[in-house]
C-alpha cells in the first residue's frame, strides 16, 4: 500500500492560507488581482532563495577539502585547498600583515610579523608565541611575486635547520565564486620532508585555513 503524502503543518498552513487569498481577491475570474501577483512573485522568490541558501550551504561543505601528499619518491610536500571566495580575496589574507596575523600558527598561538615584504628580495619573520611562553620563529625571502596569481618564497625556522632551504611556491586559480590554492614545498631530501610531516605541520595548516575561511567570509561581506 502507498503511503499517503505527508505534508509539514506549516507547508499546509501556506498553501491554505495561500489558496484562500487567491480565491479571495479573485484569481481565476479574469485578470488576477495586483496583490495575488506580488504574492506570486513573493514566494517565487522565497523558493530561489531556499534553493540558493542550500546550494550555498552544500558548497561551503564541500570547501574544507584539504590534501596534503607526500610522494614516497620525491622530497615534496603537495598541498591543496579550495576557497569560497574570489582570487584576488584570498592572495590578500595570505599576503598582508593585518591578516596573515590571524590565521597564522596553531590554535592558541599569538602571531607578531616583523616582516613581510612582498616583492621579489623582500623577507619575511613571523614569530609565533605559544601559551606556554614557548617562541618559534619562522623565516624566508620572497623569490617571485606574481600577483594574484602566484608567489615562491622560502621557508625555515630561526636558529633551526641551519643550512638547510625549503622552496616553496603558491599558486592560485580562480573558478568562478571559488578559488582552488596549491603549495608545493620542495626540501633537501626525503627525510626532511618526513621530519617536517611528522612535526604535526596538517595541524596547522587546518587551522589557518579555518580562520582564512572566515576572514574571507568577513571580507566578502564588506565588499
Amino acid at each position: 500500500m502507498q503511503r499517503p503524502k505527508v505534508i509539514a503543518l506549516s507547508d499546509y498552513r501556506r498553501q491554505r492560507d495561500g489558496e484562500a487569498l487567491r480565491q479571495k481577491l479573485g484569481q481565476g475570474a479574469g485578470t488576477p488581482h495586483w496583490f495575488v501577483l506580488y504574492w506570486r512573485y513573493w514566494a517565487e522568490s522565497l523558493d530561489r532563495l531556499d534553493t540558493y541558501l542550500k546550494q550555498f550551504k552544500e558548497l561551503k561543505m564541500a570547501l574544507d577539502d584539504l590534501k596534503i601528499e607526500a610522494p614516497a619518491s620525491q622530497p615534496i610536500v603537495i598541498a591543496t585547498r579550495t576557497f569560497a571566495a574570489p582570487r584576488a580575496l584570498v592572495w590578500k589574507v595570505m599576503t598582508q600583515r593585518e591578516h596573515v596575523a590571524r590565521w597564522w600558527g596553531t590554535d592558541g598561538q599569538k602571531a607578531v610579523i616583523t616582516a613581510l615584504d612582498v616583492r621579489p628580495g623582500g623577507k619575511w619573520r613571523i614569530e609565533s608565541h605559544a601559551a606556554d611562553g614557548s617562541v618559534y620563529i619562522f623565516i624566508g625571502e620572497y623569490r617571485e611575486v606574481n600577483e594574484p596569481e602566484k608567489f615562491v618564497w622560502t621557508f625555515g625556522m630561526e636558529n633551526m635547520f641551519i643550512g638547510k632551504v625549503v622552496v616553496e611556491t603558491h599558486t592560485f586559480e580562480e573558478d568562478g565564486a571559488v578559488t582552488h590554492y596549491k603549495s608545493v614545498s620542495n626540501y633537501d631530501s626525503i627525510a626532511d620532508r618526513d621530519g617536517m610531516v611528522a612535526s604535526g605541520m596538517e595541524k596547522g595548516m587546518r587551522h589557518g585555513f579555518a580562520v582564512m575561511d572566515q576572514l574571507l567570509a568577513e571580507l566578502t561581506q564588506e565588499a
